[in-house]
Order: structure tokens, then C-alpha cells, then sequence
């Protein structure tokens, strides 16, 4: 009986001595951590898609592995935006992808020198980040690989994996001194959760009270016919409220309530709106300026300076944390401030042509149901895109545009300004200074602060009569917006929770314009979309249809004449612009500078992070 309690005891031991060397030879053969990878062809195309992919080959890892190899796996193993491991094949003979195509390195070489050191030829093939541009899926491509062309030796390795992956290893494995930057940057971003709890639902709540913001969702569209007739108002001396006269207006008295921006017809209606909440809500950019909308709630506003800041100051305080701030006056200084009058622009640029936008009554790029096109009936989409596009019964309506002289833009929009009524408002936007009047770009220098720092990408001019309104949007640029003439009133969103402004693919729409008749059409569907534009509507916004925004939090910018507002990259904005009362016209320029912060677009859930075209700056 002894005997057998014992031998009992004894296999209880040896199965339990069993299960921990199992559990060692699992720990200790865990790839990922504890030895080196094997990194095939196929192994790579898995792994590129959500790392960067470091691949040691040496004709010898069949069977020794050697001393540099483990010594880069020790540090790079912990780092999930590198995946490392070696391979035995030769590259120029036996390293072949699964559809049958040779490696190809990046500058198009598809044969690859032979490595004199020992240790072999590291190889990396950058994460592939996904292709968010193009809804239309093409074959896959196989990645291309970058050479390390230098002795390998470690410190050297690690920065050039660090430049080439945009990742900030260090030798001992943990971040360097800039990788601790850039969390602590992308820590402390500023959000508009933190300082504010006024949010969208908060700005409407007094219109929506009192019956003022009606959802475009409870209504149908107007007929093609009564469309055609108030379209046709601009020619009318009896126009009135949107309509031609008194006939006319009891005819569509049905819908007059109808004021969703979606709609051409109710433009003016939606902007005198928009107006009517500008002046409930001053522009007095004070932290406590503003009325109370809601109980005890404030719209909040834009910081602002009245000093120039120091490089450093800009750096720390604005552009690393993606806050908006507005300098007061700091174009008034400028020649352009003084010099830029019409008939200076009309002396030296009358014959100059340009490429210009016109819209119905100053509204630019708002959204509207593709079931009104004329077209509408005829164009398809394929269904491969149409399932990608999570609104795809809206569109973006792109403006009509027109070439013709400087002068003749000059006189539509003075004779536009002096109208009060439904026009064809022509916007000269985007417009590059250096291609098209190279010769003003004197006339407004850069900011000290902004020089060395940030690489410029664009230098446009805008200008109009002043009575535009640019639909909701964000720009990939950090932006320095400079108000010559008449003001501009701007709604900010921040870009930290795109889910709120429902961030996607819209697809695009162009009007029509008769420059004879003055009429515009709703002429063609696009097969383009979108990529910047949000599908909420501020002045009427459908919370039903879009329930986040309701949680959105707004910032309120207006700059006038001389202000200048630093608005960072992807920073959702609305641009209300007014006219300078004595000139009638809108004019102002902005400087478009490779972003400091960015991310991947379009794209609801994708985060900023530092540029790594700055990573000199940390």
C-alpha cells in the first residue's frame, strides 16, 4: 500500500516536471521575443501591412546565428513598430514573392549588390499604410526595399531603421530623447474637451426652441420647376424673400420654412440665420465674451495676442499642441494692407486671366441630395465604391468655375456687392500669388517666427465681395490666415474625435453656370468625392441623421482687418465672410505650410502625429 502511494507521488512529480520544461521550451522558443524570426517572402507581406519590417539576410541562418543579429533583436524585440527577423536566401536569386516577382528596391533596382560584411545585407521594407485616397481596390503591390549600405555596426543601423520607419529607437531598447518628445507632444494636445463643455447641441438649442432650425430630414425637396423659377430671381425687379413677387411667393408658401443650406433656394435664409447668431454671439474674442445659448454655458473663443510671438513661443505654446490663436494686427504693417486697392489691382492685373468660382448667393461647397441632379437617373456608381461611401445619397456641390480676365472678375464682384439680392458670387480662391501674380509676394512677408521653422507649401490669394460662406472642412496645412479687407467669422472643431463630424468619402457634384442667363444648373455627378468635407451642416444641423455632432465642441475665430489667425492642420472650419463696408469686397491671404502635426485622411479614427518631416524639431 506504501509502495503505491509512492509511485503516485513520484508520477505526480515527473508530470509536473514535465509540464514546466514544456513551458520553458514554449517561453524560450517564442519568436517574437526570445529568438530570431525566420522571415520568408509570404512572412513579410503578413507582417508589412502593421510594421515596419527589418530583415537580416545572411546565406548562413540556416544554421549559425550570429552576434550583431541577436544583439539588434534584443533591442528592437519590444518594439511593436518594427518586426525583425533574418532569412537565408539569397536576394538576388532565391528571394522571390508569392505572384512570382523578383524584390525591387526603392530607387527601381531589381538586383541587389552583394554585402562584403560578414554579418550580411540588412534590407527594410516600410509599413504600408493603407491607401484611404482611392476607393477603387487595384491589385496588390509587393513592397520595396531599402538598402543599408554602410558597415553594421549599431548606433549607425538603429538610426537609419529610426529614419526609415519613422519610429525613435534606442540602444537600449527604450525611446530616445526625441521619441520621449513626441509622446509628450501627443500627450498634451489641445482639445476643446478640456476647456470648454459647450458643445453643438448647446449653440441650437435656443433656435431649435423657438422653432427656427427645422431638420431638412422632415422635408422633400422642391420641385425641378419651382427650383428653375427662384433660380431665376436674379433677373427679377420684384425679387423678395426668395422669390419673384407676390405670385410667385403664395405659390411656394408651402416652403418657406424649408431653410436647410442643402437646398440653393434657401441659401440667403440659412445666412441671414447664420448672421442672426453672430450677432447673439459677439465677436469680442474674450475667454468670457459671448451669451449664454444654454444654462450657464459660454461660446468660447480664440485666444488672442497682441504681440508677435517669439519662435520659441510659437513652437511650444500653438503649433506643437495644435492651438488656434489670432494676432491681432500683425498684417497691418504690410504693403498689401495699404497698397492692394482695386484700382491697383485693376492697373497692373486687368489682363491677367484667372481661373474663378461663382455659386448661388455666396454659398460655397455646401451638401445636397444627389437625387437632384440632372443626371442623377443615368450616373452609377460601381458597387464596389458605393458600398464604401457611408452617405452615398449625398453629395458636395463643387462651384461652377470660369476663366476670364482680372478686370472683368474685378467688375462682377462690384457689381455684386452693390446687389441685395440672389447673385452669382464669384470667389477668385486658392489662387497661387507665386504662379499667377508673383510680383505682390513682396508686398506681404512672412512672420519671423514661422521662418525656419515651418516649410511653406502655398501662398493663395481670395477674393470676393464679401458676402461667402465656405462649408465645413479641414485643410492638410498648417494655415496663417491674414484678413486684408472686411472680416471673417470662423466656426473651429478640433480634429481629435472625427467621428463627431463623420469624417469620409462624400461624393462630388459641379454645378452648372450660363454666364448669359445667369442661371446656374444642377448639371453633373462626379466620379471623384470628397475627402475633406464633413456632411453636417452647422447653421441646420440634422441631428437625427448625425447624432455625434450634437456633442461637437465649437471654437469662434473672427478676424478683422489686419488680424492674422494661426489655424493648425486639420482643424475643421466655417467661414462666414463680410464685406468692408466702404470698398464692398473680402480680401485676405493665407500661407499654407507643411503640417507640424498630421495623420492619415479621410479617416474618423486616425490620431495626429508629429510629421515626420519635422522629427528635426524634437
Amino acid at each position: 500500500m506504501a509502495a503505491t502511494v509512492d509511485f503516485r507521488r513520484r508520477l505526480q512529480v515527473l508530470n509536473f516536471s514535465v509540464l514546466v520544461v514544456i513551458f520553458m521550451l514554449l517561453v524560450y522558443f517564442k519568436p517574437s521575443h526570445c529568438q530570431l524570426e525566420i522571415m520568408s517572402p509570404s512572412r513579410i507581406l503578413s507582417e508589412v501591412e502593421k510594421s515596419c519590417v527589418l530583415v537580416l539576410f545572411n546565406r548562413n541562418f540556416a544554421s549559425v546565428e550570429t552576434s550583431f543579429a541577436n544583439a539588434l533583436h534584443q533591442i528592437i524585440m519590444t518594439r511593436s513598430e518594427v518586426t525583425f527577423g533574418t532569412s537565408g536566401l539569397v536576394l538576388n536569386h532565391e528571394f522571390v514573392w508569392p505572384d512570382g516577382q523578383p524584390l525591387q528596391l526603392v530607387n527601381g533596382n531589381t538586383r541587389v549588390p552583394v554585402s562584403r560584411d560578414s554579418d550580411g545585407s540588412l534590407v527594410v521594407f516600410p509599413k504600408q499604410k493603407k491607401d484611404r485616397k482611392c476607393l477603387i481596390t487595384g491589385p496588390r503591390r509587393n513592397p520595396k526595399a531599402e538598402l543599408f549600405t554602410e558597415p553594421l555596426i549599431m548606433k549607425t543601423v538603429l538610426n537609419w531603421v529610426n529614419d526609415k520607419c519613422d519610429t525613435y529607437i534606442s540602444l537600449n531598447g527604450g525611446l530616445t530623447y526625441q521619441g520621449l518628445h513626441r509622446e509628450s507632444i501627443l500627450q498634451n494636445l489641445f482639445s476643446m474637451s478640456h476647456v470648454s463643455d459647450f458643445t453643438m447641441l448647446d449653440l441650437n438649442h435656443k433656435h431649435t426652441e423657438e422653432g427656427n432650425l427645422i431638420s431638412q430630414s422632415k422635408f422633400p425637396n422642391a420641385s425641378r420647376k419651382e427650383d428653375e423659377m427662384i433660380w431665376n430671381c436674379e433677373h427679377s425687379n420684384d425679387y423678395e424673400e426668395g422669390f419673384c413677387n407676390e405670385s410667385e411667393r403664395k405659390t411656394s408658401n408651402k416652403h418657406a420654412r424649408l431653410v436647410s443650406t442643402t437646398d440653393f433656394r434657401s441659401a440667403k435664409l440659412a445666412k441671414d440665420k447664420l448672421k442672426d447668431v453672430a450677432e447673439e454671439f459677439p465677436d469680442s474674442c474674450h475667454e468670457s465674451g459671448g451669451k449664454n445659448p444654454g444654462p450657464g454655458k459660454v461660446f468660447p473663443q480664440c485666444e488672442r495676442l497682441s504681440v508677435l510671438p517669439t519662435k520659441g513661443q510659437f513652437f511650444h505654446e500653438f503649433l506643437k499642441i495644435s492651438k488656434p490663436v489670432i494676432l491681432e494686427g500683425a498684417a497691418l504693417h504690410w504693403d498689401a494692407f495699404h497698397k492692394w486697392t482695386m484700382e491697383f489691382l485693376r492697373e497692373h492685373y486687368s489682363d491677367k486671366e484667372v481661373h474663378i468660382k461663382l455659386a448661388p448667393d455666396g454659398l460655397f461647397e455646401g451638401i445636397d441630395s444627389s437625387s437632384n441632379w440632372e443626371d442623377y437617373g443615368t450616373f452609377k456608381i460601381p458597387a464596389t465604391v458605393l458600398d464604401k461611401l457611408p452617405f452615398p445619397d449625398l453629395v458636395v456641390v463643387r462651384p461652377a468655375t470660369m476663366n476670364l480676365k482680372f478686370a472683368e472678375f474685378l467688375d462682377m464682384i462690384s457689381n455684386v456687392s452693390h446687389k441685395a439680392k440672389p447673385r452669382a458670387s464669384a470667389y477668385l480662391e486658392y489662387s497661387s500669388i507665386p504662379d499667377y501674380l508673383p510680383e505682390l509676394e513682396e508686398d506681404i512677408p512672412e512672420f519671423p517666427f514661422a521662418q525656419d521653422l515651418l516649410t511653406r507649401r502655398h501662398l493663395n490669394i481670395w477674393l470676393g465681395d464679401g458676402n461667402t460662406l465656405g462649408k465645413l472642412h479641414f485643410d492638410p496645412f498648417d494655415n496663417f490666415l491674414c484678413q486684408i479687407r472686411g472680416k471673417k467669422q470662423l466656426t473651429l472643431f478640433d480634429p481629435h474625435d472625427n467621428s463627431k463630424m463623420y469624417e469620409g468619402h462624400i461624393p462630388e457634384a459641379e454645378l452648372g453656370y450660363n454666364r448669359v442667363s445667369g442661371q446656374f444648373r444642377r448639371k453633373k455627378l462626379q466620379d471623384s468625392t470628397a475627402m475633406v468635407m464633413a456632411p453636417v451642416d452647422i447653421v441646420d444641423p440634422d441631428f437625427e441623421r448625425f447624432p455625434a455632432f450634437a456633442e461637437a465642441r465649437p471654437l469662434n475665430c473672427t478676424i478683422n482687418e489686419g488680424d492674422v489667425l494661426f489655424m493648425p492642420a486639420f482643424w475643421w472650419h466655417e467661414v462666414q465672410s463680410y464685406p468692408n463696408v466702404t470698398e464692398g469686397r473680402n480680401l485676405a491671404v493665407n500661407f499654407w505650410y507643411e503640417p507640424f502635426l498630421t495623420k492619415e485622411f479621410p479617416c474618423a479614427h486616425c490620431k495626429l502625429d508629429v510629421n515626420p518631416f519635422y522629427r528635426h524639431l524634437l
